[in-house]
């Protein structure tokens, strides 16, 4: 593969700016600064874990999410005052037929399910007809949006597609766009597998989303993050360096992970947050811990930043950590930390997770509040 040289714009995010997506000059720390020892600063997250946690849990009964199922995915909003967190749940522990509801809270820390979860599920039909899952939503003016992984087989994961819905409020009724805005890759690409949406970012001139693909979802392969833009929400483009012309580049390309050294990797992931904040482009992701070797389910959740959306910094050690498995010490996460989502309210982070244990598919969610200093 052929990429844009550490410093400067990536050719495609040039066509970006070409699209009036140009971004704000920040007075951050540029992702590729180093001090004048050669070493890059790091963050130094200090979260605490939530005592009540996990603040989403399974019901009791044979219902939506109930105790023979699954929670998992959080994505949340907080708007006038309030929070809503949206989640995927099934009434089965197989994850599948999986579906959307949601939750509010005026404190972000004692939740309130809505009682007439989930709000968007499959129909039976269409490139959704069996599973909707891992729920984007944004407040886009008056109206909420919601993106999503739709599947159109019985799913034990996100499957081929990324849908839209719109709603006038939270609890619907929610409206399906017919067509998928997003699809996987095709034979040989690198998201030929699988396609999820994990954060849709309204700026002043257009839309960015991010996603991630892969060869396959239930093997432990790597999961690469890709970027589309879009002028109005609805059309989207997947990012693509002109540069890269053979397979698996050749129709997009994923994103970047930039080393203090300027050497460029792509950026894999389990599953991440992003915001456009006061310090730049944030993103909040989670992987395996540093020091493990072979891959298994998310124990570590990091942080990364960039000055231009595309070329990433992201910080991997266990002294960068904003929390691990072992950080959480709780019984209901006692395997997998994973999926975050978080707000900013001035310095502090209100950051929300999935926590499983062993067992397959044990999953609720729970959350954690902090800073982000940098030494």
């Amino acid at each position: 593969m052929v990429k844009g040289r550490p410093g400067t714009l990536h050719p495609t995010f040039a066509a970006l700016v070409a699209l009036g997506l140009a971004l704000l000059v920040l007075t951050v720390t540029p992702v590729n600064a180093q001090d004048a020892d050669g070493d890059a600063p790091s963050p130094a997250p200090e979260f605490t874990p939530f005592d009540g946690n996990p603040v989403i849990q399974r019901s009791a009964g044979g219902g939506w999410g109930c105790e023979q199922g699954t929670i998992f995915a959080p994505k949340i909003v907080k708007h006038a005052d309030r929070f809503y967190m949206f989640f995927s749940g099934s009434c089965q522990r197989s994850g599948k037929p999986a579906a959307i509801g949601f939750a509010t809270s005026d404190d972000g820390l004692d939740w309130t399910l809505h009682a007439d979860n989930p709000i968007l599920e499959p129909d039976g039909e269409g490139y959704d007809a069996m599973c909707v899952s891992i729920g984007v939503p944004i407040l886009d003016g008056e109206q909420w949006v919601m993106y999503y992984a739709g599947n159109s087989t019985p799913c034990a994961g996100p499957g081929q597609h990324i849908g839209r819905a719109v709603a006038d409020d939270p609890a619907g009724p929610w409206v399906r766009d017919p067509q998928p805005l997003l699809s996987a890759g095709g034979p040989g690409d690198w998201d030929e597998g699988f396609i999820m949406p994990h954060a849709v970012i309204h700026t002043e001139t257009g839309y960015v989303m991010y996603y991630s693909g892969g060869a396959e979802y239930l093997l432990p392969l790597p999961r690469l993050i890709g970027m589309a833009t879009s002028p109005d929400g609805v059309t989207w483009t997947k990012v693509d360096d002109p540069a890269t012309t053979e397979p698996p580049y050749a129709a997009s390309d994923p994103i970047l992970d930039v080393a203090p050294d300027g050497s460029q990797s792509l950026l894999s992931v389990w599953g991440l947050d992003v915001h456009l904040t006061d310090r730049g482009w944030e993103m909040i992701f989670s992987t395996t811990c540093p020091e493990s070797t072979t891959p298994g389910c998310p124990t570590y959740i990091g942080y990364g930043m960039s000055d231009d959306g595309l070329h990433w910094r992201t910080f991997r050690s266990r002294d960068a950590a904003i929390l691990t498995r072992q950080h959480v010490d709780q019984p209901w996460a006692s395997y997998c930390v994973c999926q975050p989502t978080f707000v900013k309210a001035e310095d502090e982070y209100w950051l929300y997770f999935t926590g499983c244990t062993a067992e397959a598919n044990d999953c609720e969610i729970g959350g954690a509040r902090g800073t982000i200093g940098w030494e």
